[in-house]
């Protein structure tokens, strides 16, 4: 065979090689366009139940695939008020029933953060309430020798509230009874700082001044919004 036919066979042998890549490679890119993305058929998703998120409550966070089964060995994490810069506090993994159990410890808003191999990271955005606000007050129940005996009581939307947690200058005295008093005995002419917390309500600082001759008074404010611990 001469060298000038050899040469055309070359020439059509790469053109045919040519237009069958073209052929392949389209094919390859509309498979590409026509299948499901990865946002549609890896996303996880997430239910709270009950819908009421309550301070000290349980609730079960169901992760779910896109087709509704439950998802086992999910990793879910908590964070407040929307913390998106980090996964949060590992609370644990689903079970067989793709369900984690959780009692929130503070209020405000919070965000529930999923992940799992094979799907994508998925978060929602909740709020978790108080069961209420407690209220105090006193009466006074003997005084004598420079003492004075008050009947502390608290309640919470005029309800008596039981198992409060008392403390009079950062000394835990006792829990309320379930007529939501404790009495205590407090000495003329000392200020007396009174810490009153329970979980799920929002707890008081009191400050007062048994000065006898007169002092600054009774002051109550929000505990939250003092930096005092016990």
């Amino acid at each position: 065979m001469s060298k000038r036919k050899i040469f055309y066979l070359l020439v059509v042998t790469v053109a045919i090689a040519s237009v069958c890549v073209s052929i392949l490679a389209h094919q390859q890119l509309r498979v590409n366009i026509t299948g499901p993305s990865p946002s549609e058929s890896s996303k996880l998703k997430i239910d709270v139940t009950p819908e009421d998120v309550i301070v000290g409550e349980k609730v079960k966070i169901v992760v779910r695939n896109p087709e509704g089964k439950p998802v086992r060995g999910a990793k879910v994490y908590v964070a407040r008020n929307h913390n998106l810069s980090a996964k949060g506090t590992y609370i644990g993994e689903t079970n067989f029933s793709g369900v984690v159990t959780y009692a929130f410890k503070e209020d405000g808003q919070h965000i529930i953060y999923v992940e799992k191999d094979g799907f994508l990271p998925q978060w929602i955005n909740l709020y978790v309430k108080l069961k209420g606000k407690l209220s105090f007050g006193w009466k006074l129940k003997e005084s004598g020798n420079g003492e004075l005996t008050y009947t502390m009581c608290i309640t919470s939307n005029g309800y008596p509230v039981e198992k409060v947690e008392i403390y009079v200058n950062s000394t835990f005295i006792g829990y309320t009874d379930n007529n939501g008093e404790l009495s205590y005995t407090f000495k003329r002419g000392k200020v007396y700082e009174i810490i009153i917390k329970k979980e799920g309500y929002r707890g008081l600082l009191i400050i007062s001044d048994l000065n006898p001759e007169g002092g600054t008074g009774t002051v109550i404010q929000p505990l939250n919004l003092t930096n005092k611990t016990v």
